[in-house]
C-alpha cells in the first residue's frame, strides 16, 4: 500500500511537472539545444571533410601544362600569383609555390604559383672592345650578359678584347663591333669574345682549374677566369628533372684540373654533371 503511494506520489509529481508550461519549454529547449549541437557537428564534418586531407605535389620546375594537369589529379586548383625573371630556370616554369610541397590540403584548395616569365627580358649589349677580359666581363655581366666562347688570336695585347659576336634576337642575325651596329640580345644570353694572345708563345698557355663540386655557372666563370672555355656538357643518370639540372654539380672533367694540367688559351673543358650530394 506504502509503494503505491509512492509510485503514485513519484507519477503524480511527474505529471504536474510536465504540465507545467514553463518547465515543459525548458525541456524542450535542452532537446532542441542537444540536436542543435549534434546537427553542427554531423554539418561541419560533412562539409569540411573533416580529416581527409593529401600532401600538395612538387609544382617547382614544372611547366604550366604539367602544372594543371597534376593539379586536377590531385582535385587542386591553381593560380599565377607573381611572374619574375630568372636566367637559371626555364621560361614558364614554377619557381615557388604556396603552400609549399607535402604541405596537407583539403581538395580543392588553390595554390599560388611564381614563375618564370615566359618572354625574357631584352637588353642592348655594350662594345667592350679594347678591355680587358677580365674588365669586359665585368662589364656584360653588369648588363646580365654572360661571356660565351672565347678565340684567342695573336696580337701583342694578351687578353685583351680584339672583337666580339653576339645574335641580336630581332634581326637573328650575328652582329660584330665591326658593324658599327647595336646588338640586342636576351637577359642571360652570351657575347663571344675575341681575345688576344700575346707575342710570347710560352704565354699561350694555361693551367686547368678544378671544378669538380661546382654547379654549371660556378664552374664557367672559373673557366673564363682561366682563360678556357667550356665543351661539352653531359648530365650522369641521376638528372631526371628539370630541377636535378638546377641543383646538379661538376662530377668529372676533362682534362683534370688535379695534375698542374696546362692547355692551349681557348682550349675547352668538357664536363659531366651530378645531382648535388
Amino acid at each position: 500500500m506504502t509503494q503505491n503511494k509512492s509510485e503514485k506520489s513519484g507519477s503524480y509529481y511527474v505529471k504536474k511537472m510536465c504540465s507545467n508550461t514553463y518547465i515543459r519549454n525548458i525541456i524542450y529547449a535542452i532537446i532542441i539545444f542537444v540536436i542543435i549541437i549534434f546537427a553542427s557537428k554531423w554539418f561541419l564534418s560533412c562539409f569540411t571533410r573533416h580529416g581527409d586531407s593529401n600532401p600538395v605535389p612538387d609544382f617547382k620546375g614544372l611547366n604550366i601544362d604539367a602544372v594543371k594537369q597534376l593539379a586536377d589529379e590531385n582535385n587542386l586548383r591553381i593560380e599565377i600569383s607573381d611572374s619574375i625573371f630568372t636566367i637559371n630556370s626555364p621560361a614558364g616554369t614554377v619557381l615557388e609555390q604556396h603552400p609549399k610541397a607535402n604541405t596537407q590540403v583539403k581538395k580543392n584548395r588553390m595554390i599560388y604559383l611564381t614563375i618564370n616569365c615566359i618572354s625574357p627580358k631584352k637588353v642592348e649589349v655594350p662594345n667592350v672592345v679594347g678591355y680587358s677580359l677580365r674588365q669586359a666581363k665585368s662589364v656584360l655581366g653588369s648588363k646580365g650578359i654572360k661571356v660565351g666562347k672565347i678565340t684567342y688570336k695573336p696580337d701583342m695585347a694578351m687578353n685583351y678584347v680584339m672583337g666580339q659576336i653576339s645574335k641580336d634576337v630581332e634581326t637573328g642575325r650575328f652582329i660584330t663591333n665591326e658593324d658599327n651596329k647595336k646588338s640586342v640580345i636576351f637577359f642571360g644570353d652570351d657575347v663571344e669574345l675575341i681575345v688576344g694572345l700575346g707575342d710570347n708563345p710560352a704565354d699561350g698557355y694555361t693551367y686547368v682549374p678544378n671544378v669538380i663540386g661546382r654547379d654549371i655557372n660556378e664552374a664557367k666563370s672559373i673557366l673564363i677566369e682561366s682563360y678556357l672555355n667550356v665543351g661539352k656538357i653531359t648530365y650522369d643518370s641521376t638528372i631526371k628533372t628539370v630541377e636535378d639540372k638546377l641543383n646538379a654539380v661538376v662530377k668529372t672533367q676533362y682534362p683534370s684540373g688535379v695534375s698542374n694540367t696546362r692547355r692551349s688559351l681557348g682550349d675547352n673543358v668538357d664536363i659531366t654533371l651530378t645531382i648535388k650530394k
